[in-house]
């Protein structure tokens, strides 16, 4: 029995095709989609002309092919049939894909060959950043520091007049904060999406974007996540931030998320089990009377997972969360826990607070 590997999709910012394990294997970038095949330990591209060449120069394949060769000598002149035709003719017989290959594609290699399908990432090794992929890590975490800096310093130049944040040009807005965010990123090469600038009741939802004018004394919850536009790494930081003195119980909930973060850094270590950090973040919560209930709309509380890991993609293995993972030097992961509450009670105000940063587990930390 033969088996072959296929991996199929792009490797370059924007498309709806990307795939992380395409460019973590090839290290090929590319907007448009391609596959990969390996057959006992030797990688093949089958790529088209536009990027044959650059793919024989660039990419880390053991041998660049152009599909069309293949395609031609297929009745239905499709690149489906091209590959499935590369495939015959290494006699194959069974085929490895990952949960996510597209449909369509897996339905047609189904009818010619067996199909053991994999979770993502196909590669395990991708958990275990090399010095390399960490070095560019922390590039786009200075990166986002600084951007965050920015954000930061224009807050403090703003002033609050009644219930707004004013600056020079008007009043401050979470789009007004997001353009100084993204832009920054953008000098230094990075693309930004989608950073997050919330205040008020859009703080209460763990994604929302934010729109419009900021809300002095409550909380800001900013998180910004770009990817290199050179290497498809990213990089993750949220801070809360507060424009003007904030009531007790807002400082008192922040206290407690930061107290949960620290935590569950200070338990950071390879071999440590994810799921154990998630209960004693949600353990202190519930002792300082921060709940959670899931069974009611809206949910309210600390319902989302502790963390995450970051590198080509910006949310992969291994996760942190109620499942039990555990942990390997080498992983780099988010620890971000947050409290979110849509309607005030008692010593809990409406509102959000998330505070996350990124480290690199290691053998005793």
């Amino acid at each position: 029995m033969k088996k072959a590997l296929i991996l199929y999709g792009a490797t370059d910012i924007g498309p709806s095709h990307f795939c992380g394990d395409l460019l973590w294997r090839t290290g090929f970038k590319a907007p448009d989609p391609f596959f990969l095949v390996e057959i006992e330990g030797r990688t093949f591209l089958l790529l088209s002309p536009l990027e044959l060449e650059r793919a024989a120069k660039e990419s880390k394949a053991d041998e660049v092919i152009l599909l069309q060769d293949y395609i031609c000598r297929t009745t239905t002149r499709t690149s489906r049939e091209g590959v499935i035709l590369f495939l015959k003719e290494h006699k194959v017989d069974t085929v490895v894909i990952s949960e996510d290959f597209p449909y369509a594609l897996a339905k047609a290699l189904g009818r010619i060959f067996s199909i053991e399908v994999k979770k993502v990432p196909l590669y395990l090794e991708r958990t275990q950043k090399t010095d390399w992929e960490i070095d560019q890590i922390v590039k786009a975490q200075d990166a986002v520091e600084r951007g965050m800096q920015k954000a930061i310093n224009f807050l403090r130049g703003a002033v609050i007049k009644e219930s707004e944040i004013y600056y020079t040009d008007g009043v401050a807005t979470s789009e007004t904060v997001r353009a100084i965010i993204n832009s920054s990123l953008f000098e230094e090469g990075y693309f930004a999406i989608d950073t997050i600038v919330a205040t008020g009741a859009h703080a209460s939802d763990p994604h929302a974007r934010g729109f419009g004018p900021l809300i002095p004394y409550t909380p800001i919850v900013i998180d910004i996540f770009p990817v290199s536009i050179k290497t498809h790494y990213y990089s993750d930081q949220t801070r809360t931030v507060f424009k003007g003195e904030p009531k007790k119980e807002f400082k008192d909930m922040y206290q407690a998320v930061l107290d949960a973060q620290n935590q569950a850094i200070a338990k950071i270590k390879s071999g440590a089990d994810g799921s154990d950090l998630v209960r004693g973040v949600e353990d202190l919560f519930e002792s300082q009377g921060y709940t959670t209930d899931a069974t009611k709309r809206p949910i309210e509380g600390f319902f989302h997972g502790l963390g995450h890991g970051v590198g080509i993609d910006l949310h992969e293995a291994p996760r942190i969360g109620r499942e039990r993972v555990i942990l390997e030097a080498g992983n780099v992961v988010t620890v971000e826990p947050g409290l979110y509450y849509v309607r005030e009670r008692d010593h809990i105000p409406q509102g959000g607070i998330r505070i996350e940063d990124i480290v690199v587990v290691e053998k005793n930390g």
